[in-house]
């Protein structure tokens, strides 16, 4: 019996032995690897049919608490309701200490389609997502339709379905659009090449050499192709110099009316149709530009480190204040956006320490921020900026650098 069973070990033995060399031999089948929780795709049908062994995830810190990008206000209310005449920007102040990061707190839920879009009467609240603050449309002022806290995040807890016609200019800006209107409608600021190649007033009907309107103009180099049949009547004004480098930046455009085309040719002939100034001889005449623009802007800091001056406070002489607009030496080379936001800073004042020995020791106080302004409309070497906030009247001696 010993004998019979060694011989059976030993032909099972040789019997395993052969079929490890035979599968040892063979091409090996490629194998698959089977996702469970994901539906194979046809962009990733072939990579999951073959695909390597995932490596061993490496250990991830735990953060016990999230960091939040954004300061806000040590006291805020538990509720905000909008009101006519409110803006993102003001809005934001309630809530931030800093109002140009209200996009990375706005929370997006599914029931409303645009949460920068908001109206009178809504509701804002803060609430927590994920650990984090965000600012949520709590209650629609129109149907007043409530969202509630749940450990999922936010859910409608009625909604009553409703059309809302409402034309946009009804919501919410995110700053005062009236304010600066007539700069986003209207070029302001005209470089060398365009003031020297733009159509010119030549005369008028009756040679006057005032005009306003309902008047007849003759018009030289009119581009007719252009504009609709409707013009811009534009003032050179002042040229605008950089005050560090005393590069000539472009002039600053007066605006002085509009007008109708009545007919072409070289000369062609124009009607007054909106006079804010008397129309002299040889003011400019630009094809308006139809395009609507822009509503509302997205308040970020500039890409780039930058650091400028005011070259020019519009609609003032020697001080400017809040929602008054300003010209810096900052543009679309510098790397500076509409939207952009930039400190006002005012430079500190030498004054003489009588404590010291030398009669004559000087100190320098330091720089002072004194407001906040955003960019509304960049040009290739300058920008116009309209001044957010203001602790003090704003200057042409004061400066703007990267909040």
């Amino acid at each position: 019996m010993p004998s019979f069973i060694n011989r059976q070990h030993i032909k099972g033995i040789i019997l395993l032995s052969t079929v490890l060399l035979i599968a040892a031999c063979a091409e090996p089948e490629p194998y698959a690897v089977v996702y469970e929780p994901e539906q194979p795709t046809e962009t990733n049908t072939v990579e999951a049919s073959i695909a390597e062994p995932e490596p061993e995830p490496e250990p991830i810190a735990q953060v016990s608490e999230p960091v939040e990008p954004v300061v806000y206000e040590e006291e805020y209310p538990e509720t905000y309701i909008v009101q006519e005449g409110d803006t993102l920007w003001d809005i934001s102040t309630v809530f931030l200490r800093d109002p140009w990061f209200w996009p990375e707190i706005w929370f997006k839920n599914p029931q409303v389609e645009n949460p920068h879009l908001i109206y009178p009467g809504d509701t804002l609240a803060i609430v927590y997502v994920g650990g984090e603050r965000k600012v949520q449309v709590l209650s629609r002022g129109e149907d007043g339709s409530v969202l509630s806290q749940t450990a999922d995040g936010l859910k409608v807890i009625k909604v009553n379905p409703r059309v809302r016609a409402t034309p946009i200019d009804a919501t919410i800006a995110s700053i005062p659009i009236d304010s600066i209107r007539h700069l986003l409608e209207r070029p302001m600021i005209m470089d060398e090449d365009t003031l020297n190649n733009s159509a010119y007033v030549l005369a008028s009907l009756d040679n006057h050499l005032i005009n306003s309107l309902n008047d007849k103009l003759y018009v030289r180099k009119l581009d007719t192709s252009k504009g609709g049949g409707r013009y811009q009547i534009y003032r050179p004004n002042k040229p605008l110099y950089d005050p560090i480098t005393n590069e000539l930046l472009g002039y600053e455009a007066l605006y002085v009316g509009e007008s109708k085309l009545l007919l072409r040719g070289d000369p062609a002939s124009v009607r007054v149709t909106q006079s804010d100034r008397e129309i002299l001889r040889d003011d400019r005449v630009i094809p308006m530009d139809n395009t609507n623009f822009e509503r509302d802007f997205v308040p970020r800091p500039p890409r780039n480190e930058v650091n400028g001056a005011i070259v020019a406070l519009l609609d003032a002489i020697s001080q400017t204040g809040i929602y008054q607009t300003i010209a810096i030496n900052l543009g679309n080379r510098d790397g500076l956006e509409s939207g952009n936001i930039l400190k006002i800073l005012r430079y500190g004042t030498v004054v003489r320490d009588k404590k010291e020995e030398d009669p004559n020791f000087l100190v320098k106080l330091p720089d002072e921020e004194i407001g906040m302004a955003m960019v509304i409309r960049s040009f290739e070497k300058m920008s116009y900026a309209l001044i957010m906030e203001a602790d003090f009247p704003i200057s042409l001696q004061d400066y703007v650098k990267s909040p």
